[in-house]
């Protein structure tokens, strides 16, 4: 079965700052995708110093896609990355203003990724 998620990773899309577009759903079983597409887009060099998660194609976010985030947001933290979502849907903020998450996760908005207008 094709996964139902996909990205893409733009980098230098601004000085020090890489853009990782994701499109479909974040779910229990696209879980080990999702961690495996963010810590990748962590590790590129150089080292972005802003990953911008672009989340606006992303239908369906669950608490196993949320934990994939955050899971990602603290190896950014501890690489000096700041990781930032973007164009969040209305479900996933509230999602992560119902877990809790929004005093972690960096939302500085709700629109388009850099790039994406």
């Amino acid at each position: 079965m094709t996964p139902e998620l996909h990205s893409s990773h733009i980098t230098g899309t601004a000085p020090g700052t890489d853009l990782l577009r994701l499109r479909g759903q974040a779910h229990q079983d696209t879980a080990a995708l999702l961690h495996d597409i963010l810590s990748h887009a962590l590790r590129s060099l150089p080292q972005p110093q802003v990953l911008l998660v672009d989340c606006s194609r992303l239908t369906l976010c669950t608490p196993a896609g949320l934990h994939q985030l955050l899971t990602a947001h603290r190896a950014a933290y501890h690489q000096g990355t700041a990781l930032r979502l973007t164009g969040t849907s209305e479900q996933l903020r509230h999602l992560i203003h119902a877990t809790g998450a929004d005093a972690v996760l960096d939302l500085p908005d709700n629109g388009p990724a850099l790039g994406t207008v």
